[in-house]
Parts: C-alpha cells; sequence; structure tokens
C-alpha cells in the first residue's frame, strides 16, 4: 500500500482526536473525522446542538432533506432535490457534508442494552463480520450501530478504524466509494480507480477495521444501481480485516452476505413499556407523579412504543401539558409527531413514512394494497389464506413482498400488521377506496356465514378478525354504504359473549342510521341488545331496553301470536336479569309470565327452557325436590322436541343437586355426560361448567389435586369467552380448596379476588358468601376480630336477600363457632339459635338444622 493513504476513522469516546481542518464555508458542518460526542473543539456549542443533536435511536442523521420539498400528488409522492438534496453529479458529496450527517452518540438511550451487547457479541466474540441491523423508519438502526461500535469491545477490537457512512446521501455504487474515500481520508492518485484506491486498503490491512452502511436502503432501491452496490458490498465482504454493520429499512439484509440479524423476524422491535416510559420522561425531563403516570402509559401505548414516535411527542411536553398532547394525537394523531419547521427523518414521522414510499416506489395497486391494511385494525390475519379474497389482484405477493421489504408493514403469527403511527399517517394520507371497503365487507359477510357450527372451534378465527369486521361494518352503517345484511352479521356473533359489546354497538348503530329496518328486525335488535346487556351485567340499561319495547304491546286485551312471542322473551330476560342479581322471587314471577306467553305462541323450546330455569332459580334457593322435579320435567320436553343442547343443559344442574344432596356418584355420571355433549355442541360455557362442577366433586372427595386441575381448566376456558362470573366462581372454588389444604394464605387472597370480581359484576350474594369464607378462614387462624369482621360484612350484605336462607344460616352459624372457640358461650348461644330458626323456616334444610342443635348441645356440655 502506498505511504500516503491514510484513513481518518470515526473515533470513539475514549480516543478523541482534534481536526484542524477548514470549515470551507460548510458553517453548519463538522470536519472529517468527528468523533461520538460530536465535540469538536472548533465548532461553537451551539453549533454542535444543531449539527448533531441528542437523537433517541434516530433512523437517519441529520440527512439532507432540509431543504426538499415533498409533494403528494394523486398518491405519489415525489421529492423535489433542494440544495442539501441528492445530486446526479456524485462529486457533490464532501467530506463535509458526510461529517454533518454523522450522529453523536445518544444520551438517552433505555431498553435497547441486550440488543447492544448482542450485537458487540456478534461481531467481537464470535468471530462473525456481517452484522444486519433491520426494520422500519424510526425504530432507532442507527443509535444501536453506534452504541455497539462505541462499546469497550468493539474500540479494543477495531479502535480508530471504525467508518461511518450515513447512505442517505448516496445514490448509487460511486456515491458510496466517494464517501469511503473520504471517511478513511484515502488519496486517489491520477488515473487510478477509487474502487482499486479502497480495495488495497483492504487487502493491505494489517488490524481488523468495521465499516457501517447506515440508512443502505436510499442506494440500494436507487434507479438500477442495486447490482452495483451489491457488487460492492460483497466484495468488500471478502477482505478478512473487514467487519460490516448495515442498518436498512426492510426484513432482510442485501447481498449473499451471511448477515447475523438483531431483533426478531421483522427487525429491531419496538420498545418495552417500561423503558419507553424511562425515556420518554427523560426527554420531556418530566418528574413521577400519579397524575402523570397513567396519561403517559395511555400515550405510549397508542404509539405503541415507537421510538421516534416517543422522542418527537416527548418534546411536545416541555411547551404544553401532557392532557393536552394525549388530545392532540387523539384529534391530529401523526401531526403532532413532528419537531422543527423543516420535516426530515428524524423531525417528522410522517415525512420518514413518505420517504419510505417514495425510495421503495410504493404506488398503484401497491399503495392500494397499503392503506387497506392501515384501514384494519387487526391488519390481515392468516394473510396467505385471505388476502385474495379481502383485496383480490394480481401478483398480490409481489405487492406483499414490497411492502415487507419497506417495512411499513410486518407479518407477526401469519398476519401483516403495521404499527400504530405508520397507520395513522397512511390511512389519513393515502385513505382506503370505496371499492375495497365494499369487497372487505363482501368478505367478512360470507366469513361470518361460515363460520364453524362448533362455537369453541369457531372463537379463535373470529377473534383474529373482530375489530376488522367492527371497523368495516360501523364504516358501512354509518355511510350508508351496506352491501351485506349488517343484521345477520349481528345476530351471526350472538354465541360469542366475549364480543357482545361489539354486537351492542353494531345494534346502536344500526339503530340510529338505518330508517329502513323493518318493524320486527327492530323488535329483534332491541330484545337482542337487552339480553348481551345483561350478560355483560349492565342489568339497569337491559331492564330500560325490555321495558322500552314491552311498554309499546298491550297486555291487557287478546294478544296475537307474534307479541305472545315478543312478549315471552321479555320476560324471559328479565328473568335473567333478576336471576344474575339472585332476586329469586322477581325471577320466578317473570319465569311464570315468560311460560305463559311461550305457551300462547307455541313455541316448545323457550317452553322448555324456561322451566329448566325455574328448576335452576328453585336450586338457588336450596330447594332441591322442587328443583329436581321441575328439571325432569324440563328435560321429557327437551326429549319429545329433540333438543339436544337442552337435554345436556338438564343433565348439568341434575347433577349439581345430586351433587349438593351427597349422591356423588351419580352427579358424576350425569356430569361427566352433560360435559361430553357441550364439547360436541361447541358450548364452551356450559363445558367449563361442569369442569368446575368436577373440581367442587373432587374437592368434597379430598381429591385436591384433581380439583385444582379442573377448576384451573374451568377458569381458563371462562377467561377465553370473557365470562366474568365463571372466573369469580372458579376462584372462590379454589379458595375453598385452599382452607380444605389448611394453606391460609393463599385462601385469602384468592378469596378476596373473588369477591372483588362478583362486586364488580353486582354478585351481592356471591359477595357475601366470599365474606363468609374469608371468616372461617381467619378462624381457623386463630385471628379472632377479623373473623368476626368478615362474618358481620357477610350478613350486612345478606339483608337484602332474605330469601337466601342456607348462606344465612351457614353464616350465623360459623359465627356461632367462633364465639365459642372465643370462649363466648352467650354469643354462640344466640348465633346457634337463629342459625337453626332460619334453616328451620326454609323446610328443605333439616340436616342444617340438626348441625344447630348438635352445636347447642355441645354447647351446653362445655358450659357444665
Amino acid at each position: 500500500m502506498e505511504k500516503n493513504i491514510v484513513a481518518a476513522p470515526y473515533l470513539s469516546d475514549q480516543n478523541r482526536q482534534k481536526d484542524t481542518q477548514e470549515l470551507s464555508g460548510h458553517t453548519d458542518h463538522t470536519a472529517v473525522g468527528t468523533s461520538l460526542s460530536g465535540q469538536n473543539p472548533q465548532i461553537p456549542e451551539q453549533q454542535i446542538q444543531t449539527s448533531t443533536g441528542l437523537h433517541f435511536f434516530p433512523d437517519a442523521q441529520n440527512n439532507d432533506f432540509r431543504n426538499a420539498q415533498i409533494t403528494n400528488v394523486a398518491g405519489n409522492l415525489n421529492i423535489i432535490k433542494g440544495d442539501n438534496g441528492l445530486s446526479s453529479d456524485t462529486k457533490k458529496i464532501t467530506a463535509d457534508m458526510i461529517a454533518s450527517a454523522t450522529p453523536a452518540v445518544p444520551i438517552v438511550f433505555t431498553g435497547r442494552e441486550k440488543l447492544v451487547e448482542q450485537g458487540v457479541t456478534i461481531l467481537c466474540q464470535q468471530a462473525h463480520r456481517f452484522l444486519a441491523i433491520l426494520g422500519a423508519g424510526g425504530m432507532g438502526k442507527t443509535s444501536l450501530a453506534i452504541h455497539i461500535m462505541d462499546s469497550a469491545l468493539s474500540q479494543n477490537k477495531f479502535g480508530e478504524r471504525c467508518y461511518f457512512i450515513p447512505c442517505e446521501l448516496c445514490k448509487d455504487t460511486e456515491s458510496l466509494v466517494q464517501g469511503l474515500i473520504h471517511v478513511m481520508e484515502l488519496t486517489v492518485q491520477e488515473n487510478k480507480s477509487k474502487q482499486r484506491v479502497l480495495f488495497d486498503y483492504f487487502h493491505a490491512a494489517n488490524s481488523a477495521l468495521l465499516i457501517v452502511f447506515d440508512n443502505l436502503e436510499t442506494p440500494w432501491n436507487h434507479g438500477d444501481s442495486r447490482i452495483a452496490v451489491k457488487n460492492l458490498l460483497e466484495k468488500t465482504a471478502k477482505y478478512d480485516k473487514v467487519s460490516l454493520i448495515v442498518t436498512m429499512r426492510g426484513p432482510d439484509g442485501p447481498g449473499d452476505i451471511p448477515w447475523e440479524r438483531l431483533g426478531d423476524q421483522s427487525g429491531i422491535p419496538t420498545l418495552l413499556p417500561l423503558p419507553a416510559k424511562e425515556a420518554f420522561k427523560a426527554f420531556a425531563k418530566l418528574q413521577s407523579s400519579d397524575d402523570s403516570e397513567s396519561q403517559i402509559d395511555s400515550l405510549l401505548y397508542q404509539l405503541e412504543y415507537v421510538p421516534l414516535a416517543i422522542r418527537l411527542s416527548a418534546q411536545h411536553v416541555k411547551k404544553i401539558p401532557l392532557e393536552a398532547l394525549i388530545k392532540m394525537w387523539e384529534k391530529d394523531k401523526t401531526s403532532v409527531l413532528t419537531e422543527g419547521r423543516v420535516p426530515g427523518r428524524l423531525t417528522s414521522v410522517s415525512f420518514s413514512i413518505d420517504l419510505s414510499i417514495q425510495i421503495f416506489r410504493i404506488e398503484g395497486r401497491t399503495l392500494e394494497l397499503l392503506s387497506t391494511i392501515s384501514f384494519l385494525p387487526d391488519g390481515i390475519p392468516l394473510w396467505v389464506k385471505h388476502l385474495d379474497q379481502m383485496f383480490p389482484g394480481e401478483g398480490l405477493s409481489v405487492n406483499v413482498a414490497a411492502l415487507l421489504e419497506s417495512s411499513l408493514i410486518y407479518e407477526q403469527n401469519e398476519g401483516l400488521k403495521m404499527l400504530a403511527p405508520v397507520k395513522e399517517h397512511v390511512h389519513s394520507n393515502y385513505p382506503i377506496g370505496q371499492a375495497d371497503v365494499d369487497q372487505l365487507e363482501m368478505f367478512y359477510g360470507l366469513f361470518l356465514k361460515n363460520l364453524p357450527r362448533n362455537k369453541k372451534e369457531a372463537q379463535p378465527g373470529l377473534q383474529l378478525h373482530i375489530n376488522n369486521i367492527e371497523k368495516i361494518y360501523k364504516a358501512q352503517i354509518s355511510s350508508g354504504h351496506s352491501k351485506t345484511s349488517s343484521i345477520a352479521a349481528v345476530k351471526k356473533m350472538g354465541g360469542f359473549g366475549r364480543f357482545h359489546s361489539v354486537s351492542i354497538g353494531l345494534i346502536d348503530l344500526i339503530l340510529e342510521k338505518d330508517k329502513n329496518v323493518q318493524k320486527d328486525d327492530e323488535v329483534d335488535l332491541k330484545l337482542t341488545r337487552a339480553y348481551r346487556l345483561q350478560w355483560m351485567g349492565s342489568f339497569h340499561n337491559a331492564e330500560a331496553q325490555i321495558m322500552s319495547v314491552k311498554d309499546c304491546l298491550n297486555e291487557e286485551g287478546n294478544v296475537s301470536q307474534s307479541e305472545a312471542r315478543i312478549l315471552g322473551r321479555c320476560y324471559d330476560i328479565l328473568r335473567s336479569i333478576y336471576y344474575a342479581q339472585t332476586q329469586y322471587d322477581k325471577a320466578i314471577n317473570m319465569t311464570l309470565q315468560a311460560q305463559k306467553y311461550f305457551k300462547q305462541s307455541e313455541n316448545q323450546w323457550a317452553q322448555a327452557n324456561s322451566m329448566r330455569w325455574l328448576g335452576n332459580i328453585y336450586f338457588g334457593q336450596s330447594r332441591y325436590k322442587e328443583a329436581s322435579d321441575m328439571i325432569s320435567e324440563a328435560q321429557q320436553l327437551c326429549q319429545q322436541i329433540g333438543d339436544k343442547l337442552g337435554i345436556a343443559e338438564c343433565l348439568q344442574r341434575l347433577a349439581d343437586i345430586y351433587l349438593m344432596q351427597g349422591k356423588i356418584d351419580k352427579a358424576i355420571n350425569m356430569i361427566s355426560d352433560a360435559q361430553k355433549q357441550f364439547q360436541t355442541f361447541g358450548n364452551q360455557m356450559r363445558a367449563a361448567e361442569c369442569l368446575l362442577s368436577l373440581g367442587e366433586i373432587y374437592r368434597k372427595q379430598k381429591k385436591y389435586d384433581e380439583a385444582t386441575e379442573m377448576i384451573m381448566r374451568a377458569q381458563k376456558q371462562f377467561e377465553e369467552i370473557g365470562d366474568k362470573r365463571g372466573v369469580a366462581n372458579c376462584l372462590s372454588t379454589l379458595g375453598r380448596i385452599y382452607i380444605n389444604q389448611a394453606q391460609y394464605g393463599e385462601a385469602v387472597d384468592t378469596l378476596s379476588n373473588a369477591q372483588i370480581q362478583y362486586q364488580n359484576i353486582g354478585r351481592i350474594v356471591d359477595v357475601a358468601w366470599c365474606y363468609q369464607h374469608l371468616g372461617m378462614t381467619y378462624s381457623l387462624q386463630g385471628q379472632y376480630e377479623k373473623a368476626k369482621e368478615a362474618f358481620t360484612e357477610a350478613l350486612e350484605f345478606l339483608k337484602g336477600f332474605p330469601g337466601e336462607k342456607y348462606k344465612i344460616g351457614c353464616t350465623l352459624l360459623d359465627f356461632g363457632y367462633l364465639f365459642f372457640d372465643m370462649k363466648d358461650f352467650g354469643g354462640a348461644r344466640r348465633k346457634y339459635e337463629e342459625a337453626r330458626d332460619i334453616f328451620d323456616s326454609h323446610g328443605q334444610l333439616g340436616r342444617q338444622v340438626d348441625e344447630c342443635s348438635q352445636a347447642l348441645a355441645e354447647l351446653e356440655e362445655a358450659i357444665k
């Protein structure tokens, strides 16, 4: 190598060198050899802040688009170059321009430590030489590269031989080579190829050197330069002493080089919530406060923890309150993710997104696909299966490949997704066409129609699409463009309790917007809405909806068959409302009214269902004989009309009755048969209830491991379908299992959790029952005062439910046992006698009456 070829390296913080070059009129540029901190002694401090300001995971640094104008005409982005833009004459790329575009080490840097460690290990400890840092714009690829370069291990290996090329200044191989010549301070003799000079330097290198090609997507996607850029990279990679880092948008590293990648399949991930919050506070210079914590969490969640969006949004908090910023985001979306007057890669999320659209030539049907994905909250799930039906067109795989390469979308769990800032910008600036919305509605109409009849099989698939379905139908109903029956779609979602809130929202919109809805459909929608509201625990609103329907009908005169059908449904839903609140007397009256109208409308299925529910109410009141008789009668009617699901529901309740009567073997056989049938029908809620009953059986048999397994399985299923009461029932049963095993700490925690869950859904009697079991737990631990408080709370709640004689009696009896343990024999006698009288007034609790009599006898013996 010639002696006059000298490298001017990208210096570390540990090895600063002064640069004495003249600025040559570039008053806002640093010179070649800029240190990682940007602290060149010849540049005033304020100028350093302008040219190498602190950036949080910047994707490109101080690019020369500051004087560029961006125009968006008919969906096609154009960049009109200014004085500092890409030029057709690559000789205009100077050392000063490169130095100015070279970043400092970001001071605010959180949540990326493991990625830095991984990158350093790849380059310095595993003998790999090629590291690709990939992903969308604004994810912090450049900052990762800088921190990897600046690490102690990298400096030990490469020393001053680290070279950084800001490729956003380069459009082709010649400009890349020119940039390398500049940063390495190589001298090119006349009539000698620049590439030859470069490769001679690599060949003669005695020590390892590192080159970072930052934002390589610019030359990689410019014109027809890809082959030449590929050749340059692969030729460079052949030299053993050369290690490479590339940062670029897209899922794959360039060329056939064996790149080691950071991050996941889609490249660098977004930040985790905690480091994202730390970064936001650091940029905004916010102190922790209870008021701001939840607001920050909400904003960062909406931004999907995208680093550039975090930094840009945080800048506003220095000037306006956090609450105002959140409102700005909700109203104006990505327009708030900018700083300064002139947009750039690092100062505007929108600019960064449009730049990707321009660089990767996203246009025509590909741009329309991007718009469609931005419109859909769930993206395109299982895109290989669904894309051609949701978005018909030629060459769709090529379109998807182009969008994946641009990192404007990413693939996750076999679906195509889009980050929130990208979604908001694309949806605002490249809105979906009505024809594509119509096509999506047609797809989802068929999708819902063809769902498996087995609800358990259907729910996972529906879960993937539910937000898209809601968005599509709301848009079509609101605009009056519906091409399919939105009412049919609402009905199809009826069997999925988890999605009741979605269907209620659609019902409200249909009733508000659709002036042509038929009267029968209107009534049906209102009753459907009421039923789903009560299922969700919104009892007052459900009752008000029923009354609005019922009040339009005259029950005094002759009632037609169609009117009887409507009234039967009204009273049946009212029964559900009162039963869910354990208002059993009202529930019985409503059930009897429903039965009357179901008979008049000759609806045998509804008759059998109301009879079964009457049996359920008797069971809830511990009136087991009436319950058994009524359920058996309902079972016979179900068999006559061939209602297999109704038969299974009757078996389930009969098993529960046998369990309470101590007939364990009968209960096990019945509940097992019922569970198998529910699984066949795909009725996940009923199957989970059977698991819960089996868990209770095992608990009574002291098979606690089996009991716990059954309860945990049931709880998982209840959680999947969104059944809050079912989840609370599981927690309550688990609490009793812990009591039986003397695991009192776990029992208290679990029962307290169940009590909160019941309170949230208005199950007051169940809240009282949790307090009763908490009283038992504290009593067993000898914590008598806590036990007294718990029993007192339970009785206070039960005052409003005098029909709950079994639960009131049990609470009084256990309260008496507590007084006995405390040697308060007078208090014990009073509670025993009160419990005996309550049980006796019930009429079917003779065993409990005997238990009170025995307790009183033992008390008298203790007193003697």
